[in-house]
């Protein structure tokens, strides 16, 4: 579904995808259909399985991940459907990341315990005249079956019986890594430094902001300047001592970038430039920078990196 569902805007999913669903799948027997689910609460771990005649939720030891869960509820599946008779079954999960590293045939050095289990059954069963395709459904979508396999993922968490497993010494290893972005995430939150920053990254990530962004180094060297509010324009020079003065050379305003960029009277034939490209795009004007970082729309910020550079204020 994940061609059919792209583009659909947040406030319209809820309402488009499940017709989506239903013109899709509605030919099939309810009975044949698993929904699975994954679900973190609180540090705690839980997966549920929804169908007509099967309802479950279980809790996992920990440590345990979403991803782990998912990949459990699709094993608890399996072994549900190999307890019945030969047919075509239908297996739905949200979790795209479950889905690839079932299909891959790739060699996994620390692959995970359930993931290896079905591979195993699907091998079984798929050579019994099964046939078991396993599809992805966007999730908090309202589509009935997610939904309930989501409130049984949660109630697994909570309250449900555990499901045994072996742990993979690297999961102990994700709890580790869990845990240690859960204190830089508060430690971020409650700082009294980098507020301007947070206001644009407000959650930490390990992966840079330019992260399969096809831009050059210079575009990523001043946008990040100007994320980090630390630039060689008077507003900041002053904060480190390294400026008189907090008025523009024009004599009109506060020598910020939001400055320069929308009001400096020194830039307003540039400006009229940027301002048709903004009309052009459909993008408002007189947007606060960082709003437009904040944002993350590529085209946006590239205007403003062009009129950075057109206008030659070292950034």
């Amino acid at each position: 579904m994940q061609r059919e569902v792209r583009g659909i805007p947040e406030h319209l999913r809820s309402m488009e995808i499940p017709k989506i669903f239903t013109s899709k799948f509605r030919h099939i027997d309810s009975e044949k259909i698993f929904y699975t689910d994954g679900s973190r609460i609180e540090e705690a771990t839980g997966f549920g399985i929804f169908n007509n005649n099967v309802s479950v939720s279980f809790k996992l030891q920990e440590p345990a991940s979403v991803y782990i869960a998912e990949l459990a509820a699709v094993h608890y599946s399996l072994s549900v459907i190999v307890t019945l008779s030969p047919n075509h079954y239908f297996l739905f999960t949200d979790s795209l990341s479950a889905i690839e590293a079932i299909r891959s045939n790739a060699a996994c050095k620390n692959e995970p315990f359930f993931l290896g289990k079905i591979k195993q059954c699907l091998n079984v069963i798929l050579n019994n005249s099964y046939q078991i395709p396993i599809v992805w459904v966007p999730a908090h979508c309202s589509i009935p079956g997610n939904e309930r396999a989501d409130i049984l993922a949660k109630r697994g968490a909570i309250e449900g019986e555990i499901y045994e497993r072996p742990i993979a010494f690297n999961e102990f290893y994700s709890a580790s890594r869990q845990r240690t972005l859960a204190s830089w995430q508060a430690s971020w939150d409650k700082d009294d430094l980098g507020r301007w920053m947070h206001s644009i990254i407000p959650k930490i990530s390990t992966k840079a902001w330019f992260r399969g962004l096809d831009v050059s180094r210079d575009f990523i060297r001043v946008m990040s300047r100007l994320m980090s509010n630390h630039y060689t324009l008077d507003a900041h020079l002053l904060r480190i001592g390294l400026s008189e003065t907090n008025h523009c050379a024009c004599g009109e305003g506060y020598p910020d970038i939001d400055h320069v960029v929308w009001t400096c009277v020194e830039y307003r034939d540039v400006r009229s430039q940027l301002l048709n490209c903004w009309r052009t795009q459909g993008r408002l004007s007189n947007v606060p920078v960082r709003d437009i970082l904040a944002c993350r729309d590529l085209p946006y910020m590239k205007l403003l990196y062009h009129f950075i550079k057109s206008i030659g204020v070292p950034i």
